[in-house]
């Protein structure tokens, strides 16, 4: 069996609240990416042809939607902050047909995660805004998460296509079982808005619209350790989630940029407001 190395990619992924104008819940995730090629099918003759391998040096913050209380009894949701290095490896037969295992590894709270210091910093000397109070926090911890996925996708006509990829994970910091289904439209081959995808790349422009159901067994950014009660806030996180999405993807190599926008329903039984909404820029350099 040989290898190639003939395809890489860097690239920045950005989730924020701030283009609707609000601040709260799960307000921003910063991930840096880079990715190779392992096997192609050209060079493989493995039933799994297609073999890649993919790290993310990503941070998380969460906070209430008073940003500026003091008061624990006024907070409709936790501060937290997640920072972690993932990898993960995928095997694809085909490019509409893959799976892929991986694990995270990372530490929680305002300090050692560095979320405390990143959004005030970000909110003084960028938005010339007041610091967030952090008054109260999740607790600080080191995790260790483990995650496999199943995408796969049924075309229906040339340029249209149902897609679905199903998720377990399984951690110190959140354990769940998640599905997400949508349609895929336009002229990109594969699931390009599955992860990084690098089975099958051609330039070409396609759409996205579907959700995400998620079952919640344990969810350390909202509730603390499983195993002892160690946080400040008393939430009652819901079981079960949603997320409707739509997006756009434009790939013109060797530059790929993806807009996805997600609207998530209540985490906890506390928050304020319904439905959640923030975008997702991702731009990538294939090289």
């Amino acid at each position: 069996m040989g290898f190639t190395f003939a395809q890489q990619y860097m690239g920045v992924s950005v989730d924020n609240d701030l283009y609707f104008g609000i601040d709260r819940y799960y307000t921003s995730g910063i991930f840096l990416k880079y990715g190779k090629v392992i096997n192609t099918s050209i060079d493989s003759t493995d039933h799994w042809k297609y073999k890649s391998r993919h790290w993310t040096l990503g941070q998380e913050i969460n906070t209430p939607s008073l940003r500026l209380t003091k008061d624990l009894a006024k907070m409709d949701y936790p501060y937290n902050g997640w920072l972690y290095i993932r990898f993960e490896q995928a095997h694809f037969q085909h490019p509409d047909l893959g799976y892929s295992w991986g694990f995270q590894i990372g530490a929680t709270g305002a300090e050692k995660s560095f979320a405390k210091f990143m959004q005030n910093t970000y909110h003084t000397y960028i938005l010339n805004l007041e610091e967030l109070s952090w008054s109260f926090s999740i607790p600080q911890a080191y995790h260790l998460n483990f995650h496999t996925n199943l995408m796969w996708g049924k075309p229906l006509n040339k340029k249209f296509k149902f897609v679905q990829e199903n998720q377990v994970q399984l951690g110190t910091f959140r354990t769940s079982l998640k599905t997400r289904i949508g349609f895929q439209m336009g002229s990109m081959k594969g699931l390009p808005f599955f992860g990084q995808r690098l089975e099958e790349l051609s330039n070409g422009f396609s759409t996205f619209l579907g959700a995400a159901f998620e079952y919640n067994i344990h969810d350390y950014s909202l509730s603390g350790s499983f195993i002892n009660d160690n946080s400040p806030f008393d939430f009652k996180p819901y079981h079960l989630r949603n997320d409707l999405q739509g997006g756009i993807m434009f790939f013109k190599k060797p530059w790929k940029i993806k807009v996805l926008f997600h609207s998530s329903s209540r985490s906890i039984s506390s928050q304020k407001f319904r439905r959640h909404p923030y975008l997702n820029i991702t731009l990538s350099r294939v090289f």
